[in-house]
């Protein structure tokens, strides 16, 4: 086949390809360090800061010595990520029969796409305030009513292709809407106030008769706040079952909190970040990261308002859905996810371009090897991206 493009608008064509297999990346997110990312290496920390709201109270009268609080500020922690893909092609078939577009930009833009969407997705695993469980469309409705009462932020969803399956089979379906053609790769439609895409990558989550029964019947033995992540050791009479990652554990009386610090109706999912199998009937699971103490950054509290302390959570009761298998999604608030790329990434020596195409940059270093004939070219990704505000998301789990 002829080559009808020429090979200085691949980064355009790799761009383009990423793109439409990124929608998790670049719908719904925000660029919340737009024109700070220059000159910073690899690896650069970078830090999102929710600031304390403070508190509310009612009267006209200020009480000095008790109104006022420390204002807190929480931080979230997000480094800049690269991801590449490399080509190597011989100078001859670059100019006579290799198609640049269907063999060359579009498997290299997707794998490029799927390399980055899959990792930050894992890194990015449990960030979540709540879950809600159960058949049909009725675990998309929940989140994101629950969703449109703590923000006034457009809504995005994006689920597992078997639970489109799912819903499809029974009938159901999403109400159309249009896209720009970037965006429109996966687009379900509409349903509920969220705007949904179908979206690879997410975990089923598998739940065991005997794992219900015993997790059930469990309390906290203790909780333990990490640097990367928080543990839980749940505690039973019997506690043999493995508990699997992606089920939700909730607490009795641990409320997912606004976001602004206050408290909802509904419990905050702690969602287990790997396999846990028991030993002498206690097993210790990895969640992610919880907010206790600041008043309008926490992430859980007590019905009351009041706060949660790991000591006072101790003994408090668990418990976690149904037995079965379920296939998993996120509904998030516009913004609660951070997504832009670097603005260059020139390597010393190499013919350098760049292609933007909506949020992405792809960026292009090419070098020719005069003696071997061949063309090396390889395209990067670098970006900071993940989820900055886990209260303005929820995780769903349809059966």
């Amino acid at each position: 086949m002829a080559n009808t493009l020429k090979v200085n608008s691949l980064a355009e064509l790799v761009a383009i390809r990423a793109a439409e297999s990124a929608p998790y990346f670049t719908v719904g997110s925000k660029k919340w360090f737009a024109n700070q990312l220059e000159d910073k290496r690899n690896g650069q920390k970078y830090r999102f800061v929710i600031r304390d709201t403070g508190k509310a109270y009612e009267g006209f009268a200020a009480d000095k010595a008790n109104d006022k609080i420390n204002l807190v500020e929480r931080e979230v922690e997000l480094s800049i990520r690269n991801f590449r893909v490399f080509v190597e092609t011989s100078v001859i078939e670059g100019v006579t029969d290799l198609d640049w577009d269907p063999e060359v930009a579009q498997p290299n833009g997707q794998k490029l796409a799927n390399k980055a969407v899959s990792a930050i997705m894992d890194s990015d695993f449990g960030k979540v305030g709540t879950c809600f469980v159960g058949s049909g469309f009725a675990p998309l409705s929940r989140a994101s009513g629950h969703l449109a009462s703590i923000t006034s932020e457009d809504l995005y969803g994006f689920v597992d292709p078997n639970v489109e399956a799912i819903l499809t089979s029974n009938g159901q379906q999403f109400v159309p809407v249009n896209a720009p053609d970037m965006y429109s790769k996966g687009l379900l439609g509409k349903f509920h106030g969220a705007e949904y895409r179908s979206q690879r990558f997410f975990p089923s989550v598998i739940i065991s008769a005997a794992a219900k029964t015993q997790y059930d019947a469990a309390t906290v033995t203790s909780y333990t706040a990490g640097t990367s992540y928080d543990t839980i050791v749940l505690g039973a009479t019997t506690l043999t079952a493995k508990i699997t990652k992606g089920t939700p554990v909730f607490i009795e009386g641990v409320y997912a909190c606004d976001t602004v610090g206050d408290p909802t109706s509904m419990l905050h999912a702690f969602v287990v970040l790997e396999d846990a199998t028991p030993s002498s009937n206690a097993v210790t699971i990895k969640v992610a990261k919880v907010d206790m103490a600041g008043e309008g950054t926490r992430d859980i509290a007590k019905a009351d308002g009041s706060a949660w302390t790991a000591l006072t959570l101790a003994s408090a009761k668990v418990s976690i859905p149904e037995a079965g298998t379920y296939y998993m999604g996120i509904v998030r608030a516009n913004g609660a996810f951070e997504f832009e790329t670097l603005s260059k990434l020139p390597a010393a020596g190499a013919d350098y371009k760049k292609a933007t195409v909506g949020a992405l940059n792809v960026h292009e270093n090419r070098l020719v090897d005069i003696e071997a004939m061949t063309d090396n070219t390889r395209w990067d990704l670098p970006c900071l991206a993940g989820t900055v505000e886990p209260r303005a998301v929820s995780m769903i789990l349809v059966k």
